[in-house]
Protein backbone atom coordinates (compact mmCIF):
# COMPACT_ATOMS: atom_id res chain seq x y z
CA UNK A 1 0.00 0.00 0.00
CA UNK A 2 1.12 3.55 -0.63
CA UNK A 3 2.24 5.35 2.55
CA UNK A 4 0.10 3.14 4.78
CA UNK A 5 -3.23 4.17 3.27
CA UNK A 6 -5.69 1.29 3.55
CA UNK A 7 -3.55 -0.68 6.03
CA UNK A 8 -6.42 -0.94 8.49
CA UNK A 9 -8.60 1.09 10.80
CA UNK A 10 -9.13 1.85 14.45
CA UNK A 11 -12.15 2.66 16.58
CA UNK A 12 -12.51 3.96 20.14
CA UNK A 13 -15.47 2.78 22.22
CA UNK A 14 -15.74 4.84 25.41
CA UNK A 15 -17.86 4.00 28.45
CA UNK A 16 -18.76 7.71 28.70
CA UNK A 17 -18.24 10.77 26.52
CA UNK A 18 -18.95 13.13 29.43
CA UNK A 19 -16.73 12.95 32.53
CA UNK A 20 -16.11 15.08 35.61
CA UNK A 21 -12.80 16.72 36.49
CA UNK A 22 -10.54 14.09 38.02
CA UNK A 23 -12.82 11.32 36.76
CA UNK A 24 -11.87 8.20 34.88
CA UNK A 25 -12.29 7.64 31.17
CA UNK A 26 -12.35 3.97 30.28
CA UNK A 27 -13.00 2.17 27.08
CA UNK A 28 -11.77 -0.11 24.37
CA UNK A 29 -9.51 0.52 21.39
CA UNK A 30 -10.54 -1.75 18.50
CA UNK A 31 -7.83 -2.39 15.93
CA UNK A 32 -8.76 -3.87 12.54
CA UNK A 33 -5.70 -4.56 10.37
CA UNK A 34 -5.61 -6.01 6.86
CA UNK A 35 -2.47 -7.94 7.83
CA UNK A 36 -0.13 -8.07 10.85
CA UNK A 37 1.90 -4.85 11.25
CA UNK A 38 5.21 -4.17 12.94
CA UNK A 39 4.71 -1.01 15.00
CA UNK A 40 6.73 1.05 17.43
CA UNK A 41 3.88 1.60 19.85
CA UNK A 42 0.14 1.36 20.46
CA UNK A 43 -1.08 4.20 22.66
CA UNK A 44 -4.14 6.13 23.74
CA UNK A 45 -3.99 9.75 24.92
CA UNK A 46 -6.23 12.35 26.46
CA UNK A 47 -5.35 15.79 25.12
CA UNK A 48 -6.79 19.21 25.88
CA UNK A 49 -6.61 21.96 23.27
CA UNK A 50 -7.66 25.58 23.48
CA UNK A 51 -7.99 28.36 20.90
CA UNK A 52 -5.97 31.39 21.94
CA UNK A 53 -5.60 34.79 20.29
CA UNK A 54 -2.35 36.72 20.55
CA UNK A 55 -1.47 39.80 18.53
CA UNK A 56 -4.49 39.24 16.32
CA UNK A 57 -3.51 35.68 15.42
CA UNK A 58 -5.67 32.78 16.51
CA UNK A 59 -4.14 29.35 17.04
CA UNK A 60 -4.92 26.11 18.83
CA UNK A 61 -2.62 25.39 21.77
CA UNK A 62 -2.18 22.12 23.68
CA UNK A 63 -2.93 22.64 27.38
CA UNK A 64 -3.22 19.07 28.70
CA UNK A 65 -1.85 15.63 27.76
CA UNK A 66 -2.05 12.24 29.45
CA UNK A 67 -0.66 9.20 27.62
CA UNK A 68 -1.21 5.48 28.24
CA UNK A 69 0.97 3.02 26.31
CA UNK A 70 -1.02 -0.12 25.51
CA UNK A 71 1.86 -1.95 23.86
CA UNK A 72 5.48 -1.40 22.86
CA UNK A 73 7.44 -2.30 19.75
CA UNK A 74 6.15 -5.57 18.31
CA UNK A 75 3.94 -7.09 15.61
CA UNK A 76 0.25 -6.17 16.01
CA UNK A 77 -2.79 -7.99 14.72
CA UNK A 78 -6.47 -7.08 14.84
CA UNK A 79 -7.84 -7.05 18.37
CA UNK A 80 -9.32 -5.14 21.28
CA UNK A 81 -7.32 -3.29 23.91
CA UNK A 82 -8.87 -2.01 27.16
CA UNK A 83 -7.67 1.29 28.60
CA UNK A 84 -8.24 3.80 31.41
CA UNK A 85 -7.30 7.48 31.36
CA UNK A 86 -7.36 10.09 34.10
CA UNK A 87 -9.26 13.32 33.40
CA UNK A 88 -7.50 16.50 34.55
CA UNK A 89 -8.00 17.92 38.02
CA UNK A 90 -7.95 21.64 38.77
CA UNK A 91 -4.92 22.51 40.81
CA UNK A 92 -4.97 24.92 43.73
CA UNK A 93 -3.28 27.52 41.53
CA UNK A 94 -6.01 27.21 38.87
CA UNK A 95 -8.74 27.49 41.51
CA UNK A 96 -7.13 30.64 42.96
CA UNK A 97 -6.63 32.07 39.46
CA UNK A 98 -10.39 31.94 38.95
CA UNK A 99 -10.93 34.07 42.06
CA UNK A 100 -10.38 37.81 42.53
CA UNK A 101 -8.67 40.00 39.94
CA UNK A 102 -7.10 37.09 38.05
CA UNK A 103 -10.52 35.48 37.71
CA UNK A 104 -12.00 38.73 36.43
CA UNK A 105 -9.23 39.05 33.83
CA UNK A 106 -9.69 35.42 32.77
CA UNK A 107 -13.46 35.92 32.55
CA UNK A 108 -13.00 39.04 30.40
CA UNK A 109 -10.54 37.21 28.12
CA UNK A 110 -13.06 34.38 27.64
CA UNK A 111 -15.86 36.87 27.00
CA UNK A 112 -13.79 38.70 24.37
CA UNK A 113 -12.82 35.44 22.68
CA UNK A 114 -9.11 35.73 23.49
CA UNK A 115 -9.33 32.44 25.42
CA UNK A 116 -11.80 29.70 24.58
CA UNK A 117 -12.92 26.68 26.61
CA UNK A 118 -10.62 23.66 26.57
CA UNK A 119 -11.66 20.97 24.09
CA UNK A 120 -10.73 17.41 25.12
CA UNK A 121 -10.05 14.48 22.81
CA UNK A 122 -9.21 10.81 23.26
CA UNK A 123 -6.74 9.78 20.54
CA UNK A 124 -5.68 6.23 19.74
CA UNK A 125 -2.53 5.68 17.66
CA UNK A 126 -0.71 2.70 16.18
CA UNK A 127 2.73 4.15 15.41
CA UNK A 128 3.91 2.53 12.18
CA UNK A 129 7.52 3.10 11.07
CA UNK A 130 8.01 4.41 7.51
CA UNK A 131 4.25 4.71 7.02
CA UNK A 132 1.25 6.79 8.07
CA UNK A 133 0.05 5.95 11.56
CA UNK A 134 -3.37 4.40 12.06
CA UNK A 135 -5.31 6.58 14.49
CA UNK A 136 -8.71 7.68 15.73
CA UNK A 137 -9.72 10.92 17.50
CA UNK A 138 -12.93 11.27 19.56
CA UNK A 139 -14.07 14.44 21.32
CA UNK A 140 -15.31 14.21 24.92
CA UNK A 141 -16.61 16.68 27.51
CA UNK A 142 -14.72 17.20 30.77
CA UNK A 143 -16.67 19.29 33.32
Amino acid sequence: MVLGIGEGKMDLELNSYDVTLGGEISGKLVLELNSPKNAKELRVELVGEQWQTRRGKRKKVGVYQYKEVLGGEKEYTSGEYLFQLQAPVKTGIEKKAEEGVAGAVLGAAKLLGAVSPVEYYVIGTLNLPMSLDINKKVQIAVR
